[in-house]
């Protein structure tokens, strides 16, 4: 998989290929690091965040369970359509 060095501004960025960062499980935002794999190359490395606990993924269930059964919550009023919403 290739990439280039791309100018913006004053700024050198690399293109990352989107399949290469799903592959590498990198969100958009990750912190990482430039390390220099010696003779021309260089490796992006994840940082590791002490602080950071991985958040578990909720499903709808367990969303609801701490509402009490029978509650209903009214429905909102968000204004008349715009743009190119229908009702």
């Amino acid at each position: 998989m290739t990439t280039r060095i791309v100018r913006a501004g004053n700024t050198l960025t690399v293109e990352i290929p989107e399949e290469l960062v799903a592959q590498a499980a990198l969100p958009v935002g990750e912190p990482l690091e430039w390390v220099p794999n010696g003779s021309g190359s260089i490796a992006l490395v994840k940082q590791p965040n002490p602080d950071a606990k991985p958040r578990k993924r909720l499903t709808l269930e367990e969303l609801l369970e701490g509402i009490p059964e029978g509650t209903r919550i009214p429905e909102c009023d968000w204004g008349p359509p715009r743009g190119v919403e229908f009702w």
